[in-house]
């Protein structure tokens, strides 16, 4: 256990400074996220006119933004990590390593996704204030339902991460998958079997905690422990595809190709 500490404390280290040392590329990175929520923010005002549901319109557009957001860097995160070492040709040496390459790529998600909540809380801010919609942060509330989200998330990424393991490049996967992560956040899960799918339920938990106002008691333990069950469902169903297609990989000495 105190290795798996020091692999995980070694790997925010690395995080840590990659950010620091390439701040520049990551501010750009929000600011083409803001950019690009400034035009989505003003197009919608101009197209809904006087709307009376405007104001709650907004504040779905903010929490769906910003799921949308995380979603991202944290599924997307697995997948381009496979890729870039591959390419390097270093995918190899990170399998020779004691800890094993799943754990290894799993703290390393773990801690890239600790330093992008920070960014998404900071973009959340920045979103709240050019729209003047102030929502619900509570963060006890909001905390196990992200928890569980990533954990559902991170089963996707590994997933796509097994399925580059053998087809390489996957980055039109990867661009479909965005566009339906748009569609899981904003499809209603309560009365659907859409909440069965990743995002989905967790973003409509998310929704009424920060724009209704819900504390996380407020919520059935039904409704609690389907978030619970769904995640975990998610997490091993992508962990389990991602085996199946190492294993393929390690059969057909597909490694170290790209």
């Amino acid at each position: 256990m105190t290795s798996k500490l020091l692999l995980f404390k070694a790997m925010m280290k690395r995080e840590i400074i990659l950010t620091i040392r390439y701040f520049s590329n990551s501010l750009a990175g929000l600011i083409t996220l803001y950019i690009v929520f400034l035009l989505m923010f003003y197009g919608y005002k101009e197209f809904a006119g006087g709307s009376a549901n405007l104001g709650r319109s907004i504040e779905g557009l903010v929490v769906g933004y910003t799921l949308w957001f995380l979603a991202l860097s944290v599924y997307q995160d697995i997948t381009y990590t496979i890729i870039r070492e591959a390419r390097e040709g270093t995918l190899e040496q990170l399998y020779m390593s004691s800890y094993g390459f799943g754990w290894v790529l799993t703290v390393k998600t773990v801690a890239s996704s600790i330093l992008n909540l920070i960014m998404v809380f900071l973009i959340l801010l920045l979103l709240m204030f050019t729209t003047g919609k102030y929502l619900n942060l509570d963060l006890v509330s909001l905390f196990p339902v992200v928890f569980f989200i990533l954990l559902g998330l991170l089963g996707l990424g590994l997933a796509l991460g097994g399925i580059t393991l053998i087809f390489k490049r996957s980055e039109n996967y990867l661009q479909i998958m965005n566009f339906a992560l748009i569609a899981l956040i904003a499809m209603p899960g309560r009365t659907s079997w859409i909440r069965y799918l990743p995002l989905n339920w967790g973003s409509t938990l998310i929704y009424e905690i920060m724009v209704d106002g819900k504390y996380i008691l407020e919520f059935s333990w039904t409704e609690l422990s389907f978030l619970v069950g769904i995640g975990l469902l998610h997490f091993m169903i992508g962990y389990f595809v991602y085996k199946k297609c190492e294993q393929n990989a390690m059969q057909k000495g597909m490694l170290g190709h790209y």
